[in-house]
């Protein structure tokens, strides 16, 4: 922590998240005594607002136990039940909801054939769909879309003017 203010030349971090799983959730794995060392950090001062990543329900249950949770980072695809499910709850909460890799990560979801057939009406990629359909379902959904060229972070910034409808975002979902 120490190391981080001093590198950061600050005396407060403003967003700390604890990680417990890599793509997918460890369902099952406790993350108490991880949050607990979080939250007492938080009470010194050093550390603003805590956040969960790769976590499912149950983590979330555990960590508000202990403390205040100001946002989740997890992979994040639409179409998964348990995912779409909590970025709702998130949403319910006034929980910041960032999913990652959000364009597929390679598990396709900017690649699906729905994404690009909603992409050709619209007359925009695949990938500005999929990030405006994040966007789109819920306003404590912040998209980070990763990127490695001026043109690719221009297209995705272009994904917030794409306005999807009712029946876009029925197909998508």
């Amino acid at each position: 922590m120490e190391a981080n203010l001093t590198a950061l030349g600050v005396s407060r971090l403003d967003l700390v998240y604890l990680r417990i799983g890599w793509h997918q959730p460890p369902h099952g794995e406790s993350l108490a005594e991880r949050f607990e060392i979080l939250a007492g950090l938080r009470e010194e001062g050093l550390i603003r607002h805590l956040g969960l990543s790769n976590v499912d329900q149950d983590h979330l249950d555990e960590a508000q136990r202990i403390a205040p949770v100001a946002a989740i980072q997890n992979l994040y695809d639409p179409a998964n039940a348990g995912e779409a499910a909590l970025a709702a709850r998130a949403a319910g909460e006034g929980i910041a909801f960032v999913p990652f890799g959000p364009l597929g990560s390679g598990r396709g979801t900017a690649r699906d054939e729905r994404y690009a057939a909603v992409a050709r009406r619209r007359g925009a990629t695949a990938a500005q769909v999929a990030l405006a359909h994040a966007l789109a379902l819920s306003p404590s959904i912040l998209v980070i879309p990763g990127t490695g060229t001026i043109a690719h972070l221009e297209e995705n910034i272009a994904a917030r003017t794409l306005t999807l409808t009712p029946g876009d975002l029925a197909g998508l979902s």
